[in-house]
């Protein structure tokens, strides 16, 4: 027995919206360095620059999956219009 396969292409769209303003947020985030001679402005500097790199590198990981998750929800759509249309011409009642 087959399973049935339901997916909300709308909810993978607000999903992928959602995705895709997280990742914005990530990039727009700016940080400064400490204009300080104190020893321990250099590590909050380096610190600055690591949390730059891991922002950068997340928003653009959420930035893809937000661009796949809105292909799937389009797939997913064609294909159950295609599937729709496929029946509604070999069945007439």
């Amino acid at each position: 027995m087959a399973s049935e396969l339901h997916v909300d292409a709308a909810g993978l769209r607000s999903a992928a919206d959602s995705s895709a303003g997280v990742a914005a947020g990530l990039t727009s985030t700016a940080t400064s360095n400490p204009n300080s001679a104190q020893p321990s402005a250099a590590g909050v500097a380096a610190m600055n620059t690591a949390l730059t790199s891991v922002q950068s590198r997340q928003s653009a990981r959420m930035t893809g999956q937000a661009g796949d998750l809105m292909t799937s929800s389009a797939r997913y759509d064609t294909t159950d219009s295609d599937g729709r249309d496929a029946i509604s011409t070999t069945v007439r009642v």
